[in-house]
């Protein structure tokens, strides 16, 4: 699945669910026993007892309902399991298709979270309470209050919890949120991002910032980054063609205007930042600032091509307060152009065997000047008579 797509899927998430309800709840009804009122000869065996009275309970076959505290059954014994949960609600199994899938029913019977999951299992944070419920399909998780309503409009990879600390898991990055009686709180987002083969981290603990952002806003901001460093080394249009952005944006490449630069290559990526941009519109605006290291081939002044390193900021512009909302506005280069290094000075060349005071030279080799023929390296010695 590409990145859209996925994308696509944390959008309709919710959709999911509730279609989802519906086809197990079809299910569920098929060949089903129905109770009208006060069929207290269904109860065989009574089980556990609810604070309010309500009754689970099992019949004849060993399937489970739910009877009232007047032992009038509430939720016919259709299902292979049952557990209380929140006051109103039970955790359910059922036999669908070969596997033994699990979700909540209310106590009417109704399915109020489809019945997708392996397991679903009861945590607690901060003093808060909150559900853990592993899909059967792919091992995600999705996390539900104590009154069963999505606390996130995602599914995550893993959830680990450490006191009054969560932390979840994308395929992307890895948040952590701290969870007191009032919910969860993003406390720190690191997402990994890519361009060709060069990989980059972007790391956010500002408080602030994160309580404006939303998980599917920070990685598709991280996401169009990485489509943006690609163009601007490119060229090619067709990085950007799946990018949302507002009417009119501006992205350009690295040093277009540039004659001198030959070719231009991407080394790596570092000192990525996201931060709180002011705009003129009164919108919530978002920039991402990131660091190209780069290679690049010109034509120096002595019109020879030469190579350079360097190092350029780039700024990739967003407007946007939500997901649905977010937008590209720009993508551009702090600098203009490059500051070119002086050219080194050209020298006429040196004859071979040219004579210096240092000796003569036969190319680049300087070696000392020869003796004369008459001198000798004897050592000369005085003649004593």
């Amino acid at each position: 699945m590409n990145k859209h797509m996925k994308l696509l899927f944390a959008a309709l998430f919710i959709v999911i669910i509730v279609l989802a309800a519906a086809i197990t709840r079809f299910y569920s009804h098929t060949d089903k026993n129905v109770y009208e009122g006060g069929a207290q000869s269904a109860i065989a065996k009574k089980l556990v007892t609810s604070d309010s009275g309500d009754l689970i309970f099992q019949d004849s076959s060993g399937m489970y309902g739910v009877a009232d505290s007047s032992e009038r059954v509430i939720v016919s014994p259709e299902w292979e399991k049952l557990s209380f949960a929140a006051p109103q609600f039970c955790i359910a199994e059922k036999h669908i298709k070969g596997n033994t899938l699990c979700g909540c029913i209310d106590l009417e019977g109704n399915i109020v979270v489809p019945l997708i999951y392996d397991t679903i299992e009861k945590k607690q944070a901060g003093g808060f309470a909150f559900y853990i419920a592993k899909a059967h399909a792919d091992g995600s998780c999705v996390l539900y209050t104590n009154e069963f309503v999505p606390c996130f409009t995602r599914s995550w990879d893993k959830c680990e919890i450490d006191g009054d600390q969560v932390t979840l898991y994308t395929d992307k990055g890895t948040y952590l949120y701290t969870v007191n009686a009032n919910g969860f709180t993003m406390k720190n987002a690191k997402v990994g991002g890519s361009t060709g083969s060069h990989e980059f981290t972007l790391d956010i603990t500002s408080k602030l910032l994160l309580s404006k952002l939303t998980v599917p806003m920070i990685e598709d901001m991280i996401d169009v980054t990485g489509k943006y460093l690609e163009y601007a080394f490119s060229g090619d249009e067709k990085c950007l063609e799946d990018v949302k952005t507002v009417e009119n944006p501006l992205f350009t490449t690295l040093f277009p205007d540039e004659t001198r630069i030959k070719s231009r290559k991407l080394t790596g990526v570092s000192d990525i930042f996201l931060y709180s941009k002011r705009s003129e519109d009164d919108s919530q605006h978002f920039a991402v600032s990131v660091t190209a290291e780069t290679n690049m081939v010109y034509t120096d002044d002595n019109n020879k091509n030469a190579r350079m390193d360097g190092k350029y900021t780039a700024v990739i512009e967003f407007s946007g307060s939500s997901a649905g909302e977010l937008r590209a506005v720009s993508g551009t280069f702090k600098d203009t152009a490059p500051e070119y290094p002086a050219p080194e000075p050209e020298h006429p060349p040196i004859s071979e065997g040219a004579n210096t005071e240092s000796g003569y030279i036969t190319g680049n080799e300087a070696i000392p000047p020869l003796l004369p023929e008459s001198s000798s390296l004897q050592p000369q010695t005085e003649n004593i008579n």
